[in-house]
């Protein structure tokens, strides 16, 4: 399972090191890259390791070619998606489009949820949780709702 957060910073060719508990994670499913692509809900890119992507396309093969929100959610996940080999340095190469979509910069924020990682610019995660965070009751109503 991925969890935790971690601050690693991405040099001018777009290299970004992978926190070695997640590198650890991904060797004991054999998985020597990722898959990246676009959140469509933040500005932030998703790394899934090659089973959860599995799913993930599933999922997309499922949906329609005719509504508008799955077609949305196809060309935005699926369309943006690229394969990033993990290097011997435990690196994976960000392309440019996806770099400048989530607006990484200097310093990224790796956050392990679950079945994928969340790679944001460290600012806008502080942001986006500030933001998030400022209505509390309409957040705990949601949490209820999750029955947590």
């Amino acid at each position: 399972m991925l969890n935790g957060h971690y601050v690693n910073s991405i040099n001018e060719k777009g290299r970004l090191s992978i926190p070695s508990k997640f590198r650890d994670i991904l060797k004991d499913f054999g998985a020597k890259h990722l898959i990246v692509t676009k959140n469509i809900v933040d500005r932030c890119l998703l790394a899934f390791p090659p089973d959860a992507w599995e799913k993930m396309e599933k999922l997309a093969e499922g949906l329609s070619m005719v509504k508008k929100e799955e077609i949305v959610f196809k060309r935005h996940l699926v369309g943006s998606a690229e394969e990033c080999i993990v290097d011997a340095q435990g690196r994976i190469l960000i392309p440019s489009n996806l770099r400048d979509y989530a607006g990484l910069k200097k310093k990224c924020l790796l956050v392990g949820i679950v079945d994928r990682i969340e790679i944001w610019d460290q600012d806008t995660y502080n942001k986006s949780m500030e933001e998030a965070l400022e209505d509390s009751e309409k957040l705990r109503e949601g949490l209820a709702k999750l029955g947590l």
